[in-house]
């Protein structure tokens, strides 16, 4: 089960690191912060402003304990370790509904459910302790909660451990090709060979563009990455920055109390890019009309480049232009201007890889769509 990596806060020209993970057993050592788990205390001092745990509410499986009364106690516990500054956004892995593989589902409110509903019992009931309370017992119930609740819909590990065969294996059906299953979780690990040019080329990068074609005549918006890693329980001098990719998401700043929407709307448009932490990429925009397009982007780095490329895809196949980038220097910025010729071409995605492996690269953009402009500064 994978945590994503959230990124949120700031103004409109900041942009804020956020962090999602797997989280076992909360164990207190001695924290930074008087009574907060020592992993809260790591992604604050790594720089992160939203930090997304996803084991921490009620599990997916029956029989552990009373669920609503764990979501209540989850919801509670981030919100006390929460402030202006840095946000704990209670989010979960669960296999409800039979969605296909495993399922994180990104939050934009509390919200009470249960994975499995009894025969005779509703799919919406009113509580008396919770009040609007979810029984989830197929597919499409699934999907209406999160259509409802405006939650997110990723696969945190396609095309492996338990979602091995998926999203193949579900790319036609409904859910998947509705705009609140946003796409796949991105993180290096589980298979990736170190021979790869790209962090996650085999099995994460690949993936990415195979789901734009499979999208790309449909009305839908493309499918995206969003950053997550998997560790357990983590101390103040554990190091999480160099091991774990970043999503950065633009947002006005970091919420505060319930209601954590601009995450999830930022999330769902699209407004962010992925990053190993090394490469940022502050704005980036596809202008233009028709065959003819320029791919702008300001790029920002530690370590000297290796290259940029622009990749797009036709619906069937993935094509590429790779533009190397070695003359730059380490610690240094610059806008690129790339002529590109839509002719044919249904989405396209621009990315930056350096020579110490790193990389960033910004959400695929459908070429039928209006133009579209993700520009920000960086916090």
């Amino acid at each position: 089960m994978a945590r994503p990596k959230l990124i949120s806060g700031g103004s409109r020209k900041k942009l804020t690191r956020t962090a999602k993970r797997r989280v076992g057993p909360l164990t207190i050592a001695p924290p930074l912060e008087p009574g907060a788990p020592t992993d809260f205390d790591l992604m604050k001092g790594a720089g992160v402003n939203v930090f997304a745990p996803i084991d921490g509410g009620g599990g997916g499986a029956a029989g552990r304990g009373d669920r609503l009364k764990n979501l209540e106690n989850y919801y509670a516990a981030a919100k006390k370790h929460s402030d202006k500054n840095f946000l704990i956004l209670p989010d979960e892995e669960n296999t409800a509904g039979n969605l296909g593989g495993h399922t994180d589902f990104v939050l934009s409110h509390p919200v009470y459910w249960t994975p499995t509903r009894a025969e005779g019992q509703p799919f919406v009931e009113d509580h008396p302790t919770y009040g609007r309370v979810y029984h989830v017992g197929s597919r499409a119930e699934a999907l209406e909660m999160a259509k409802r609740e405006n939650m997110l819909i990723f696969m945190p590990h396609p095309r492996s451990k338990g979602s091995t065969g998926y999203p193949d294996a579900v790319k036609d059906e409904r859910h998947f090709t509705h705009e609140n299953y946003r796409g796949i979780g991105f993180r290096w690990g589980m298979g990736v060979d170190g021979s790869e040019t790209r962090l996650c080329e085999y099995r994460c990068l690949a993936l990415l563009d195979d789901m734009n074609n499979w999208v790309a005549d449909r009305p839908t918006p493309p499918k995206f990455a969003f950053a997550i890693t998997e560790t357990y329980q983590k101390g103040p001098g554990d190091d999480i920055y160099a091991n774990n990719p970043v999503n950065y998401v633009k947002i006005d700043r970091v919420p505060t109390g319930d209601d954590w929407s601009p995450i999830v709307n930022a999330l769902k448009r699209g407004d962010y890019f992925w990053s190993s932490g090394e490469v940022l990429i502050p704005s980036y925009s596809v202008e233009g009309t028709g065959a003819r397009r320029t791919v702008t982007a300001e790029v920002e780095w530690t370590f000297p480049l290796d290259m940029v490329e622009v990749v797009w895809g036709d619906g069937q196949k993935t094509d590429r232009q790779v533009i190397p980038a070695t003359e730059l220097p380490a610690f240094g910025k610059h806008k690129f201007q790339i002529p590109f010729d839509a002719t044919g071409k249904k989405w396209v995605r621009f990315a930056v890889w350096d020579s110490a492996g790193n990389g960033a690269f910004v959400q695929p953009i459908k070429l039928t769509a209006p133009q579209t402009t993700t520009a920000s500064g960086r916090r």
